[in-house]
């Protein structure tokens, strides 16, 4: 077996090693997700949010793999996000973006990382108001989270997406 098969083969899910960099991604990223979340209140700059979350993640993806023989690339795979009310997803702002959080809003964040190729991503819904969420926005909420469950639940091997 040459080389080049023998890596191919250890890219996949029997590997332990590909297990921990998929570990250690999704724990960096979820720590990232927490951090965000605590930076959202009102008045705050969409883009010193999305400036802290992808700081976080370089320091943290930076912090693992340093003492081995063999260069691991790793880092952000999908810069934070946070899309407000009608922006659908993926808003990553510019620098000179003057854009503040206000009350009521609701908060779509997307973010990712990665440790040699191996991509963790989030996404997390979040109103920004006290206490519970009612009225419309649950009523939004809930219907978004059944229609991914139902979709969740379509997803079998062998079935055609169309």
């Amino acid at each position: 077996m040459s080389d080049d098969e023998r890596e191919e083969k250890e890219l996949d899910l029997t590997s332990p090693e590909v297990v921990t960099k998929y570990k250690n991604a999704a724990e960096i990223i979820n720590k990232a997700l927490q951090l965000v979340l605590s930076e959202c209140k009102p008045k705050a700059k969409i883009t010193d949010i999305c400036e802290k979350g992808d700081a976080f993640i370089t320091e943290q993806t930076g912090n693992t793999y340093k003492n081995v023989k063999k260069k691991i690339e790793r880092g952000i795979a999908f810069p934070t996000c946070i899309s407000v009310n009608n922006t659908i997803c993926h808003f990553s702002p510019l620098a000179s973006d003057e854009t503040v959080l206000e009350e009521g809003d609701v908060l779509k964040i997307d973010m990712g990382c990665h440790i040699d190729g191996f991509i963790a991503v989030v996404a997390h819904t979040h109103i920004l108001q006290e206490g519970p969420v009612t009225g419309r926005a649950a009523d939004v909420i809930a219907a978004a989270n059944t229609a991914a469950e139902v979709a969740l639940r379509l997803v079998r091997p062998g079935r055609k997406v169309s």
